[in-house]
């Protein structure tokens, strides 16, 4: 093997080792940027995963009532169902599922968080959202929960 193919194996090993999760089939990864770590499908289903800073130390529970409220109260979505979650390493994390009309269309999102800790610092919280139209959203939910069992922290 040539020098240069060498050097693209490595480039090509060190992008998938910086992929927090293992994008569902289908889905092209968008990148890790300023925005998080992105996937898309050719039919616009979204999923984008974030960490973001936890100022209060709020518990999963807290936050994901949080996030429900907001979605529900803020949002205009309606909270479908709610559950508990685990990534690749049996961190547990909570799930919530909502619907809502936009645009005289049906959509679904479906939200999964973590409070990760970190060494001498404040907690952090992981979240994975998906949204779709409601088809789209119903056909690729369940490889997207299987994906979300490899995230890492």
């Amino acid at each position: 093997m040539r020098a240069s193919s060498w050097f693209v194996l490595a480039v090509l090993a060190t992008f998938a080792a910086c992929a927090p999760m293992q994008l569902p089939q289908d889905f092209v990864e968008l990148g890790a940027g300023g925005d998080g770590y992105r996937g898309v499908t050719a039919d616009d289903a979204r999923l984008r995963v974030r960490n973001c800073h936890d100022s209060t130390e709020g518990s999963v529970d807290f936050w994901a009532d949080t996030l429900s409220n907001d979605c529900v109260q803020q949002r205009g979505y309606e909270l479908v169902d709610r559950g508990e979650l685990k990534d690749r390493d049996g961190a547990s994390g909570r799930w919530l599922q909502f619907a809502a009309n936009a645009g005289g269309e049906k959509v679904g999102l479906f939200i999964a968080i973590w409070v990760r800790p970190r060494l001498l610092r404040k907690d952090y919280l992981q979240v994975a959202e998906f949204v779709a139209r409601d088809a789209v959203f119903t056909a690729r939910l369940p490889a997207v929960r299987q994906a979300l069992a490899t995230l890492r922290p």
